[in-house]
């Protein structure tokens, strides 16, 4: 006999079975209507809106973004992933694999983990609409190569471990046991394909990733999973075109209220101020994302000036190539150098040492083997 779930939004306790042995709650299904008082809300949506709308047009017309990409993506890694407590950095995206620290070897593997995650999912995207199996692979690349993590990549989790929440709270919470986890995907893949509805997409978006770090549906890496999964969504709904939307960062400057206003849906069944903070959210992440294309914009017209004004003509080709390449890869030794452009190590030590004498790059402190320079100001642009 199927079991019906409870329809409030605070959920209900449910024990699971004996062998098991613990208290769990039961989500509320997602997949029916919704309705809000506050007006506050309609308000924050419009503003949500057309801000996305701003900046996807803004993006649309800037010169060479695919060349930012990489920096946009590692900036949502590495935000996502100070949230969860890891000691992150952009540095540990790009420092090459020669002057990375070992101590720091862990750390550095979740966050290029995250990275090719998001470049995976992003490819799927553009031929295979957003699913339960994109997520789950997306999650598997999350957990690869990484001790007592890669086990469970990708596979919804067969027990929890009630010790690796994240939510601390004054009441206790147990996430749904993993009979009722099929329900609660399966009504969540509903609700996101559900057009009759007649939701907004971002209270769409809102709710699914509530629902998300409600149900913890791995054992691992929920968190990172679900703010990914915010990123897809935002994609294959066309609110922006390239993966230039960074809303990880705004959670991280606001940590502690990120996780409070998820705890107050548990604790008061008060959804409207979560969707209000996550509307929030979308507004401010879009408008730094346009802050950082514009300041762009005007840097890279001072590197112009900058090759030109201070560099021969003849280094004027090769030091353009050059610094295209420092804007996907901010990190370079002169060996890489070398073979991108394909150049004698002679010619790319030159063309470095002029670049530093200009003061596009600086040399990084400790690197242990070769010389690794990096695009200091580019790279500041992105620092959180």
């Amino acid at each position: 006999m199927e079991r019906k779930l409870n329809k409030n939004l605070r959920g209900n306790f449910a024990y699971q079975s004996f062998k098991e042995g613990y208290r769990s709650v039961t989500p509320s299904l997602i997949n029916r209507s919704f309705e809000w008082k506050d007006k506050q809300i309609n308000i924050l949506l419009e503003s949500a809106m057309l801000e996305l709308g701003e900046l996807n047009a803004y993006s649309k017309i800037f010169p060479q973004i695919d060349l930012h990409l990489p920096l946009f993506v590692a900036q949502e890694a590495v935000a996502s992933n100070l949230i969860e407590g890891s000691k992150s950095n952009l540095n540990q995206a790009f420092v090459p694999e020669t002057s990375r620290s070992f101590k720091r070897i862990y750390e550095q593997k979740e966050i290029t983990n995250h990275i090719e995650a998001i470049n995976w999912g992003v490819k799927e995207l553009c031929q295979f609409p957003l699913s339960v199996r994109l997520v789950k692979e997306a999650h598997r690349i999350l957990c690869s190569d990484l001790p007592q993590k890669e086990d469970f990549g990708g596979k919804i989790r067969p027990f929890f471990d009630s010790n690796d929440s994240k939510f601390n709270s004054s009441f206790e919470y147990m996430p749904p046991n993993k009979h009722e986890l099929k329900i609660l995907i399966n009504d969540g893949k509903k609700f996101w394909r559900n057009s009759n509805l007649e939701l907004p997409q971002l209270i769409k978006m809102a709710i699914s990733l509530y629902q998300f770090e409600n149900i913890l549906p791995f054992l691992n890496g929920n968190g990172r999973t679900a703010r990914t999964l915010i990123l897809f969504e935002t994609l294959e709904l066309k609110f922006v075109h390239k993966p230039i939307f960074c809303l990880s960062v705004f959670f991280e400057k606001n940590r502690l209220e990120y996780y409070h206003r998820l705890n107050l849906i548990r604790s008061r069944n008060d959804i409207e101020q979560w969707i209000k903070f996550f509307l929030t959210g979308i507004r401010e992440s879009a408008i730094h994302s346009k802050e950082i294309l514009q300041s762009l914009g005007h840097l890279k017209v001072k590197y112009n000036e900058l090759i030109e004004s201070k560099m021969g003509k003849k280094r004027h080709q090769s030091a353009k190539l050059l610094m295209s390449e420092f804007y996907s890869q901010p990190f370079l030794t002169v060996n890489e150098v070398k073979n991108k452009l394909n150049l004698s190590f002679q010619s790319a030590n030159q063309l470095m040492k002029e670049f530093e004498q200009t003061g596009l790059i600086k040399e990084l402190v400790g690197a242990r083997r070769n010389r690794v320079f990096y695009l200091w100001e580019y790279l500041h642009l992105f620092n959180l």
